[in-house]
Formats: C-alpha cells, sequence, structure tokens
C-alpha cells in the first residue's frame, strides 16, 4: 500500500513540475512576442500612423463634399 501512495505522490509531483515548465515556456514567448511587436511598431510606426492619416484626411474630405 505505501509503495502505491508513493508512486501516486510521485504521478501529482511529475505534473506539477510540468505546469510549471509549461508556464515558464509561456511566459518566453509571451517575452518574444512582445518584443517583437516593439520592433515591429519602433521601425514602421511612422509609415502606420500617415496609412491612417491620409485615410482619415480622404474620408473627411470625401464626406464633406457630398
Amino acid at each position: 500500500m505505501t509503495e502505491v501512495m508513493v508512486r501516486l505522490q510521485n504521478t501529482i509531483a511529475d505534473r506539477n513540475n510540468e505546469r510549471g515548465a509549461a508556464m515558464a515556456e509561456y511566459g518566453l514567448l509571451l517575452a518574444l512576442v512582445a518584443l517583437a511587436a516593439i520592433l515591429i511598431l519602433g521601425t514602421f510606426g511612422d509609415n502606420i500612423a500617415n496609412v491612417f492619416t491620409e485615410a482619415n484626411n480622404e474620408l473627411t474630405t470625401n464626406l464633406s463634399s457630398n
């Protein structure tokens, strides 16, 4: 009976360790995605802002002329 309990405890402990490893991996993945987003916005931020500004100007011009 003791042997069964020890196996059960070891199985539960192994699952908890895997969850911790998975959470660490998700944290690293989240940090990588955040870093990529910062780099992309830093590089193309002005271009993106210009696209939306031009779209706003076109919409404003076309809506006010009607």
